[in-house]
């Protein structure tokens, strides 16, 4: 575990695994650097895979303000400064793709392709009501009924049935993870985030957009409809999958990941 010191003063965490052209990785919400471990291995014979904790969550600093994409865009890039890397393409889930996207339209040229799955990019009611609820859970209930009350949401059928019985310790382990007095900010930055078409429309980097067939949470028709904005994103839906892909299905992810970056020169 390495870490760097961004440009307002927050201790980042990272790792950089593997041999090749990078690869960033970045987690979605509340996630952290062991939710990649197992990809990990099917990535590092092809890429040199970097992969950050965001602030406020595992080893970085539990940095206590107002969050936005913005700011998570801005540390991803300081990262690669601070590693020397150019450009990169992103490998993200959920948070991480929006915040990849984001970084394609803040900083042009310092990503070269998007792999995003269970990614929202534009407003949606269904997430910022189940988003909005969560929020509530949280301040009512704490940071364990949050995370437990997202479990059928986000797992698919046949990752919950294997991990039903770890449920109370896998909610046990978020406070390890994060806080409530962070992760209430993130979640507001989350029920506030959404991308104007226009922009999505813009986009003018490789980009494929994956969906858990499973996924309750940001369902296919969700990420469909980015797709669609974005000139020339593919799409495509994972059969059987919710939406904590790199734990369910992490062969599937990284083949797919580094399928579509040979097809595409990068």
């Amino acid at each position: 575990m390495s870490g760097f010191t961004t440009s307002d003063g927050i201790r980042l965490a990272f790792r950089v695994e593997g041999e090749g052209p990078p690869l960033l990785l970045l987690n979605g919400m509340f996630g952290d650097l062991a939710f990649w471990d197992p990809v990990l291995e099917h990535l590092v014979g092809s890429r040199t895979c970097v992969f950050l904790d965001h602030r406020g969550i595992g080893e970085s600093d539990r940095w206590v303000g107002t969050y936005s994409y913005d700011l998570w865009a801005r540390d991803a890039v300081e990262l690669l400064d601070h590693l020397g890397i150019p450009t990169s393409p992103v490998l993200g889930l959920c948070q991480g793709g929006m915040v990849g996207a984001v970084m394609a339209l803040g900083h042009p040229g310092r990503i070269s392709g998007l792999v995003a799955h269970g990614t929202r990019l534009l407003e949606s009611a269904k997430t910022r009501v189940f988003d909005r609820f969560r929020r509530r859970l949280l301040d009512m209930g704490g940071l364990e009924l949050m995370m437990g009350t997202q479990m059928g949401l986000v797992f698919g059928e046949a990752a919950l049935a294997q991990i039903e019985p770890f449920l109370g310790r896998m909610e046990a382990n978020s406070s390890a993870r994060l806080g409530a007095e962070t992760a209430g900010p993130m979640l507001d930055a989350l029920i506030e985030f959404s991308m104007d078409p226009l922009d999505i429309a813009r986009m003018d980097i490789p980009a494929l957009f994956l969906a858990g067939e499973e996924d309750l949470y940001v369902p296919p028709w969700l990420c469909e409809r980015t797709a669609r904005l974005w000139p020339g994103a593919g799409f495509e839906v994972m059969m059987g999958i919710g939406h904590i892909v790199p734990r369910e299905a992490p062969v599937a992810l990284a083949s797919r990941t580094l399928d579509f970056l040979r097809e595409r020169g990068i």
